[in-house]
């Protein structure tokens, strides 16, 4: 184990846990509200607990990457720091991708919950981003878990193994996250123009909805 993590490794620990911390708070007052206060916990409840102990789960990676040389140059890094960051480096794309997909559908439901009395049409847009968003998720999962067969080739690079191009992976998957929170920030807005509201007041709703879906 390296114990000698630069500035930039220390950097990426700390921001995430802040982070981490942030929105593990966050997740805990709105846990309290529904299951304590309004009494209506649902579905959506549940996956963004899950959501939030796989990104905790995510900073733990970090951690472990962080104390095995991350940020530092291959050189000076011994094999076994060299195989212990890249295995934490695979598992941490396979538990964020997952604590992606979770709160991403968690808001989906939440805004069935919410727009339940809508139109057809708002119900229509809901299954297709539905759909979009658990494919996108499975997509990820796979490419993440089996980014090389055998798996064990993604840390122990076995010259024999069969890789996938993991940039053109990444960069796929950051398109199609970018596109799903197009479609949750969008996916509110017609239902939140027709109600019997004042502009600002519509407006500070749309807000919100947006903040959520980013």
């Amino acid at each position: 184990m390296n114990l000698h993590r630069n500035s930039r490794s220390d950097q990426a620990v700390g921001v995430s846990s802040a982070f981490t911390t942030i929105a593990t708070l966050t997740v805990l007052l709105r846990l309290y509200t529904r299951f304590s206060i309004v009494k209506c916990a649902g579905l959506e409840d549940y996956l963004i607990i899950l959501a939030m102990l796989f990104s905790i789960g995510l900073t733990v990676c970090i951690g472990v990457q962080a104390a095995n040389g991350m940020g530092q140059h291959i050189e000076t890094l011994g094999a076994n720091e060299m195989r212990q960051s890249l295995k934490a480096f695979w598992a941490s794309l396979i538990v964020y991708y997952l604590s992606l997909g979770l709160t991403k559908t968690s808001i989906l439901l939440q805004y069935r919950r919410v727009f339940a009395t809508s139109a057809s049409t708002f119900h229509v847009a809901f299954w297709v981003v539905m759909f979009m968003v658990v494919s996108y998720t499975i997509w990820t999962e796979l490419v993440s878990i089996f980014a090389c067969i055998p798996v064990r080739a993604f840390w122990t690079k076995e010259t024999d193994a069969k890789c996938i191009n993991q940039y053109a992976a990444w960069f796929t998957n950051a398109a199609f996250n970018i596109l799903a929170d197009l479609a949750l920030i969008i996916l509110p807005i017609p239902v939140i123009r027709n109600l019997n509201l004042a502009r600002r007041q519509k407006q500070a709703l749309i807000g919100i909805f947006a903040v959520g879906g980013v």
